[in-house]
């Protein structure tokens, strides 16, 4: 295990701090994206989507949705299973098991358990 500091220039904020409704959604669009590109482009799983882990930054060009904390983040070997890894409260449902085989499918289920936070715990703008 690497231990890794992350500066992120410019700063990003906790997802839940969105300005407005729209803002929300790009970022939730944006999240996806880049778990699309990682799995597909560079195969990697990135296995800790949190309320924690999604973020909003804006670099000048408008808010936009990113993913922070990779270091459970692992290569995809079919078939491979993995110690669990992730925030327990947006762990996908289908992954019950101590070792799991852990699949784009429940990193885009953590993603939707996010957005559920914060629709119901937070009141937005």
């Amino acid at each position: 295990r690497t231990h890794v500091h992350l500066v992120l220039k410019p700063r990003a904020q906790p997802l839940h701090m969105f300005r407005t409704k729209a803002e929300l959604l790009g970022a939730i669009r944006d999240i996806i994206k880049i778990q699309k590109i990682a799995v597909e482009e560079k195969g990697i799983l990135h296995r800790n989507c949190s309320l924690n882990n999604s973020m909003i930054e804006d670099d000048g060009e408008g808010p936009h949705g990113t993913l922070i904390d990779w270091e459970f983040a692992v290569y995809i070997d079919q078939g491979q299973k993995y110690a669990r890894g992730g925030t327990h409260a947006s762990n996908s449902h289908a992954i019950p098991a101590c070792l799991i085989i852990h699949r784009y499918e429940d990193d885009l289920e953590s993603v939707f358990y996010v957005f559920i936070w914060i629709c119901i715990g937070y009141r937005g703008p």
